[in-house]
C-alpha cells in the first residue's frame, strides 16, 4: 500500500462545472481548498468499512469522478454525504476493530533478509508471518485517527450540503 489517498469537499454545482471538462478535472479538483489527506490509511479504512457493511462507503463509493472514460477517483452527492456522515458519526471506531485482524492477517506480511540484497527478494511462503500485536496496535490506533479525521470531514460537507471527490495516487 503505497498510494496516498486524498479527499475534497466541494459544492454540487462545481462539482458539474469540473466535470464538465474532464481532462482537466484532476487539475481542478487538486485545486480544491477543502481537503483531507488520509495518507496509506484509506485502503484498510475502505476494506474495515466494506466489511462492516456501511451503507455508503464514503471511500469506494459513489459514481467514477469525473466519469467512466477519465475517472481518476470516485464522487459522492451530497444525499450519499450526509448517509455516509450520519453512519460514520453512529459508528465508533471500535465497531470496526473486530474486522481489522482478519484484514491485517490477509495482506500478507513477511519478514526481509537482514543481509544486504544482492538480487530482487522473491518471498517464499515460509517468509510470511501474520502481523505481530504491536504492529497491529500501531495500525489500528493511525486508523482510529484518519477515522476521526473521516468523520469531521462528512460531518462538515453534509452540514454544508457539498458533494465530495476521493482519489487515490
Amino acid at each position: 500500500m503505497s498510494v496516498l489517498g486524498e479527499f475534497r469537499r466541494v459544492a454540487p454545482e462545481e462539482l458539474e462545472r469540473i466535470r464538465a471538462v474532464p481532462e482537466l478535472a484532476r487539475d481542478r479538483a487538486d485545486r480544491l481548498p477543502a481537503w483531507l489527506d488520509l495518507d496509506r490509511a484509506w485502503e484498510r479504512l475502505a476494506a474495515l468499512m466494506d466489511r462492516a457493511g456501511f451503507p455508503v462507503n464514503p471511500i469506494s463509493g459513489g459514481e467514477p469522478f469525473p466519469d467512466e472514460r477519465h475517472a481518476f477517483g470516485r464522487s459522492l452527492t451530497p444525499a450519499q454525504v450526509a448517509t455516509a456522515a450520519t453512519h460514520l458519526a453512529r459508528t465508533p471506531f471500535g465497531e470496526l476493530e473486530p474486522h481489522l485482524r482478519p484484514l491485517l492477517d490477509g495482506e500478507g506480511w513477511f519478514q526481509l533478509p537482514e543481509q544486504p540484497l544482492l538480487e530482487p527478494f522473491v518471498p517464499t511462503e515460509a517468509d510470511f508471518h501474520p502481523v505481530d500485536d504491536e504492529t497491529a496496535r500501531a495500525i489500528r490506533d493511525t486508523l482510529a485517527e484518519a477515522y476521526a479525521e473521516l468523520a469531521q470531514f462528512f460531518t462538515a460537507a453534509a452540514r454544508d450540503g457539498q458533494c465530495t471527490v476521493f482519489w487515490a495516487a
